[in-house]
């Protein structure tokens, strides 16, 4: 080998050294660099998901918390003054139509009631308030158990000027986060801004269940209004909530309940002016539309007294009719017993008869059967959770 191609040979492998030695350095500095920009503390933009933009998928159906009201248990010796006036003397002027519903009719046996004495007006205590608890105030006014809660994340606050009225053929509540994270009612006419709100269909009331479309419909509209605000909308599952709609409407089919009791004239018509007298001295209030009301001190209706053919209260009345809602009173036996020696006593004074919706007279023993079926039926409302007389109750047998 001569000099030249030992000379060739040795810069060769010097260059090919250099090269090697250079392609080495520049993947340590690149493997350095990438090292260091994997090892920083960057968020996951999948688990790093603000809170409640993702659902839960928790199926524990979270009950109202309203308290049940405590009946009443204090009874007092009554002190009704029967009133003393000349019934020809007294005319009354027409009022406004009576208030009327659908009843159940109460079993009853045959013989006629003995006479008896009413027990004077019962203060009833009202269904326990919320409070200041704004998880109960939330939970009061939407309930997964009650309703369909769509859930709504704005990029920029929305005021509650833009809030649209959400098509539902039930009730539609909805609710918005301030900025402290306490929820409140959006009411028109309110100047606050939410970046989170909850809009909420009812599952059922005393029309029925919600159905698909009804539902559909509300979906759509709450979209509709999220993509118009670039605002994320999750909804639960659909069939499963249709599904806990046909049973919560079941449920409330079977303690759906008014019972109706009647004083019915034997000789001659009632004369309204004595009905009134004995109505105001037992409690009850006329309200604007004519019929008589027994309320609690809160203000709720706990039984009325209207004309038995549903008639406007005139000078004069061939029958009249008690109606007692029993899913929305709360006290809701000792109310009854009150409804029940009110409706005894006016049979008396007015020389009527008791009799159910069949025209059949009502005993002692009847009126204690059908106090046994209402107590059949609050525990079957306290077993669900939904409190006689409460905001759900009141919700639910709207």
């Amino acid at each position: 080998m001569t000099d030249l191609q030992l000379g060739s040979l040795i810069v060769g492998g010097v260059i090919v050294a250099t090269v090697y030695a250079f392609n080495w350095w520049q993947e340590y500095r690149y493997r350095k660099q990438a090292s260091k920009a994997f090892a920083r503390n960057e968020s996951d933009a999948l688990l790093d998901v603000p809170k409640n933009m993702v659902r839960s998928g928790e199926a524990a159906r979270m009950e109202p918390s309203l308290e049940r009201a405590e009946p009443v248990v204090d009874r007092y010796e009554p002190q009704f003054a029967e009133p003393a006036f000349e019934e020809d003397d007294l005319p009354v002027q027409p009022a406004p139509a009576a208030y009327a519903e659908p009843r159940v009719a109460p079993p009853a046996p045959a013989p006629a009631p003995a006479p008896v004495t009413i027990l004077p007006e019962v203060p009833v205590q009202p269904a326990a308030p919320v409070g200041d608890d704004h998880d109960a105030l939330t939970s009061s006014l939407l309930d997964p158990a009650l309703d369909f809660v769509a859930e709504i994340h704005a990029i920029e606050p929305i005021a509650a000027l833009e809030l649209p009225v959400f098509r539902g053929s039930k009730r539609v509540q909805v609710m918005g986060l301030l900025q402290d994270r306490r929820w409140e009612a959006c009411v028109p006419g309110s100047r606050s801004r939410y970046k989170e709100l909850k809009v909420g269909l009812q599952l059922a009331d005393r029309q029925g269940a919600l159905s698909a479309e009804q539902l559909n419909a509300f979906c759509m509209s709450v979209q509709q209004f999220a993509d118009e605000h670039e605002a994320v909308v999750t909804f639960p599952q659909r069939s499963a909530k249709l599904n806990a709609a046909a049973n919560l409407d079941e449920f409330c089919a079977g303690v759906d309940v008014l019972i109706g009791l009647n004083v019915m004239a034997a000789s001659r018509p009632f004369p309204m002016e004595r009905v009134r007298l004995l109505a105001e001295n037992a409690g009850l209030v006329r309200s604007p539309e004519g019929a008589f009301h027994y309320r609690s001190d809160s203000g709720k209706t706990l039984f009325t007294l209207s004309n038995h053919d549903h008639s406007p209260l005139g000078n004069t009345s061939n029958g009249l009719t008690l109606l007692f809602d029993v899913p929305r009173v709360a006290g809701g036996v000792s109310v009854f017993d009150y409804f029940a020696e009110f409706a005894q006593h006016l049979s008396v004074a007015l020389s009527g008869e008791l009799v159910d919706d069949n025209g059949k007279p009502l005993t002692e023993a009847s009126l204690d059967n059908i106090r046994k079926q209402l107590g059949v039926l609050y525990a079957k409302m306290d077993d669900r959770g939904i409190a006689p007389g409460s905001v759900a109750a009141l919700r639910l047998f709207a």
